[in-house]
């Protein structure tokens, strides 16, 4: 069965809003982010490497690209305030600004790439493709389906996020993969797999993911399929505007 746009539009919202407030992991030398970057690193379970480390990020088929031993350069994940309509008594946008600034009900879009960003070159609407000719970079967003917040030990599988009363469309789980800039990509079928969440704390987030989706060029048939495999790990960002 061929999966309906609304999923390609939920790939880009999940993939792309300017954070808000000062960016994580600045520091005023090379010394302090190391020291950062090692406190961070221990709020983590073992497993739980912050960049660089490898995974399997692999499209095969017509447009082949990347491998089964894939080196993830950078990684950060964005933290997506989501507040449903039920929980803001007005529709006045200061007031959901205010409620997505201490929410606890959050989404993740993690980016990762083959290539040296940080979180200054990422958010909601940009930061998705590789800058230099010749990188790569890819997307895995998770997305909670109810009121409770997601939480470590968590395994979200596929489908939509329809237990909330959000007037975004939403997937429980987001994925893409870009070989050049200006490349997009279109997605069919039920997507596979399942993402754990293995780590999560205010400075990081671990995801456990082994997930594939056939992908196309937008016509109705799959040339071959995305996957992506391994434990993902990265620094948070500042959230996001939040998702109504």
């Amino acid at each position: 069965m061929r999966r309906p746009l609304a999923a390609i539009a939920a790939l880009a919202l999940a993939g792309a809003v300017v954070a808000c407030g000062d960016d994580k992991g600045s520091g005023s030398g090379e010394s302090s982010a190391t020291e950062a970057t090692a406190a961070t690193a221990g709020t983590l379970p073992a497993e739980c490497t912050l960049a660089p480390f490898t995974v399997v990020a692999e499209r095969d088929g017509e447009q082949a690209a990347r491998s089964a031993t894939y080196g993830v350069v950078s990684a950060v994940a964005m933290p997506i305030p989501l507040v449903p309509k039920s929980s803001v008594p007005s529709t006045d946008p200061a007031a959901v600004s205010e409620a997505g600034s201490t929410t606890d009900l959050l989404g993740y879009s993690l980016l990762f790439g083959d290539e040296q960003f940080g979180p200054q070159s990422v958010s909601l609407f940009g930061g998705y493709g590789p800058e230099a000719k010749g990188h790569t970079r890819g997307n895995v967003a998770i997305f909670p389906n109810s009121a409770t917040p997601l939480a470590v030990g968590d395994v979200i599988t596929p489908g939509p996020v329809d237990g909330l009363g959000l007037f975004t469309t939403l997937n429980r789980i987001a994925m893409d993969f870009k070989a050049a800039p200006d490349e997009v990509m279109g997605y069919l079928n039920d997507m596979q797999g399942s993402v754990t969440i293995l780590g999560l704390s205010a400075d990081a987030i671990c995801l456990d993911v082994d997930i594939s989706w056939d992908y196309s060029d937008f016509s109705s048939d799959a040339l071959g399929t995305l996957t992506l495999k391994g434990v993902f790990t990265a620094e948070l960002t500042s959230r996001t505007m939040p998702f109504t």
